[in-house]
């Protein structure tokens, strides 16, 4: 029986292909705010195409990115990243239907929670502009345990956190390992959001899949 509903973030409960799209105008604002709009466009692309749906490391991406746009006088990779991780919860894209989900959720009697990779300030700083905080009965940031999916002792981790077995625990995420393997792994039921990065990549006969996240509803027996 489940009695606990945990999702992902990214690509789950927010559009983070739209968020990043909002986040680059704050950085070419920020950083480079007198280049051509032609330069923006090129160099958003390039921000898109090595990006990787985020799953890069930070100071390395725009390392390589100051070195493909011979970028003058630009600052240091470290203080770019620290841009990233303060500034991109600023601009959070929640699909609609993921408050009204979670609210459901919780009048339904589930506990509801988010366990999701990432930095410590990164992370939480979405879930508090997010307005989804509120639902939540916990959040699991992988920054705060020392600990990041797929690693199953994340998910076991969150559901002693809750006193219950990892079986009595649905997951929903995009990321067909990170999300998908990880939450099998651990012994929770999982149902996979088709969406972002990984949209129809490496789906699974075995976990359910879903395009609107008020589908989680139909897999909850």
């Amino acid at each position: 029986m489940i009695k606990a509903v945990l999702f992902d973030f990214d690509e789950t409960l927010q559009d983070r292909t739209a968020a990043f799209e909002k986040y680059m105008d704050t950085f070419f604002n920020d950083f480079c705010p007198d280049i051509s709009s032609q330069e923006k466009q090129k160099r958003k692309e390039d921000m898109r195409i090595t990006g990787n749906g985020g799953y890069v490391d930070r100071r390395k991406w725009y390392q390589g990115l100051i070195d493909r746009w011979e970028w003058e006088n630009a600052p240091s990779n470290a203080v770019l990243a620290e841009h990233y991780d303060t500034k991109f919860g600023d601009h959070n894209v929640i699909f609609p239907n993921a408050p009204v989900l979670l609210k459901k959720l919780k009048d339904d009697g589930y506990i509801v929670g988010v366990i999701t990779n990432g930095p410590s300030v990164l992370q939480n700083h979405k879930m508090d502009t997010s307005g989804l905080r509120p639902y939540c009965d916990i959040v699991v940031v992988s920054g705060d345990v020392g600990v990041h999916k797929p690693d199953p002792a994340l998910f076991v981790y969150t559901a002693k956190k809750l006193g219950l077995k990892p079986q009595e625990c649905l997951y929903v995420g995009d990321h067909p390992v990170n999300d998908i393997q990880g939450a099998l792994s651990a012994g929770m039921k999982a149902v996979r959001m088709n969406y972002g990065w990984f949209k129809d990549r490496d789906l699974r006969e075995d976990v359910p899949v879903i395009e609107d996240i008020m589908d989680v509803l139909a897999y909850l027996n």
